[in-house]
């Protein structure tokens, strides 16, 4: 019988762990939850090293897909449709043919007998912990209509941020390539012809000017070593950003870069903001709101900050109190949290907090 490792959480928000076996991962979370566990993350012991990190990637499903899926799920499901002919309406509607696939497998679960948490749990590579955990707790909790609803929510502020970012940042993304086109365009066709032409004065060109004729002359020549390097570089690069160091060490340059580095501060203590709120609005522990969004947050840097924060609240410091040792939550997000935390309002601080950061970037992103 195959074992599982586990990880989950008690009804005080402790983070418990360890192996289990069981036929399959519906039988772990089964056992979990008659336990009074809620499973945070269940994977078959060995997957991780069964497959080399450096060459795992992963393909998530559209956010405008998972927003108008979650929307008609909502709307279905307070109409009072029943959940295997929601879920046949939903795979029958999707245009995604990976989301139609995965819909249709999750039905078939369910008839037999699954969790719906458990059965949207099976494909992690298109709804994440965070999906999957609302939907447990609307499941469990019998409020499940609530919990789509603010998935919805959560999706789109999820969708304006990623694509107003990325709106703003191709217009410099276009400029660094022209330039560097324009640069290669000189050093192969424009510097040869001035170097004949001083050629025909027989004078001593400055330093500079040699040098750069001798880096066309280069290029030139072994052109070919050239875009091999480019190659070999770009190839290195995304190979590089697939291990742990290499995502750990871009996800920190991220924060360093200068202007970008200011934005992407705003834009992850946004989605923070967010997504606790929503969590713990929803009624889970913040210890467990923590967990899971620091394996969804998508900056390996701020998830290892989040951890620290999910181990001092765990051992009895404040949640704010554990934000002002980390240097890349901002000054304003940390103090808001101590005002929640003292008045009893920590979901409504931190959601006034992230949205106060979604004009500032909306700001930030017009004025470039």
């Amino acid at each position: 019988m195959p074992v599982f490792l586990y990880k989950s959480r008690d009804s005080k928000g402790t983070l418990v762990s360890g192996e289990m076996e069981a036929a399959n991962a519906d039988d772990v979370r089964r056992n979990l939850s008659e336990k009074g566990l809620l499973p945070t993350r269940i994977e078959p012991k060995g997957l991780s090293i069964s497959i080399p990190q450096f060459f795992r990637q992963r393909s998530k499903g559209k956010v405008r897909d998972l927003i108008a899926l979650t929307r008609q799920f909502y709307a279905l499901f307070k109409a009072g449709v029943n959940m295997d002919r929601i879920l046949f309406t939903l795979a029958r509607q999707s245009e995604n043919s990976r989301l139609r696939i995965a819909l249709e497998e999750i039905r078939r679960d369910v008839s037999k007998g699954s969790g719906l948490a458990a059965a949207f749990g099976k494909h992690p590579d298109i709804f994440n912990e965070l999906y999957v955990n609302m939907l447990s707790v609307g499941e469990t909790g019998g409020v499940l209509e609530q919990s789509l609803l603010k998935l919805v929510e959560i999706l789109k502020k999820e969708h304006k941020l990623i694509t107003s970012v990325k709106s703003a940042t191709l217009y410099p993304k276009i400029v660094i390539v022209v330039f560097f086109m324009v640069v290669a365009l000189m050093i192969v066709f424009v510097i040869p012809r001035f170097a004949d032409f001083y050629a025909g004065f027989k004078a001593e060109l400055p330093l500079p000017t040699r040098i750069l004729i001798a880096v066309s002359d280069f290029v030139s020549a072994y052109w070919y070593f050239f875009l091999a390097g480019i190659a070999f570089g770009t190839v290195f690069v995304r190979r590089l950003k697939n291990t742990s160091k290499g995502n750990i060490f871009f996800d920190r340059l991220r924060f360093k870069i200068p202007v970008f580095g200011k934005l992407h501060q705003l834009v992850i203590n946004a989605r923070f903001g967010h997504l606790v709120a929503a969590m713990y609005k929803s009624g889970l522990p913040l210890a467990t709101a923590l967990d899971i969004v620091g394996r969804t947050i998508g900056n390996k840097v701020f998830q290892k900050e989040i951890e620290g924060l999910n181990d001092d609240v765990s051992k009895g410091s404040s949640l704010s109190a554990s934000m002002e040792a980390k240097p890349y939550f901002t000054f304003l997000m940390t103090e808001t949290t101590a005002v929640g935390e003292q008045t009893g309002s920590l979901d409504e601080m931190m959601e006034t907090t992230a949205q106060f950061y979604d004009e500032e970037i909306d700001a930030m992103l017009v004025n470039w």
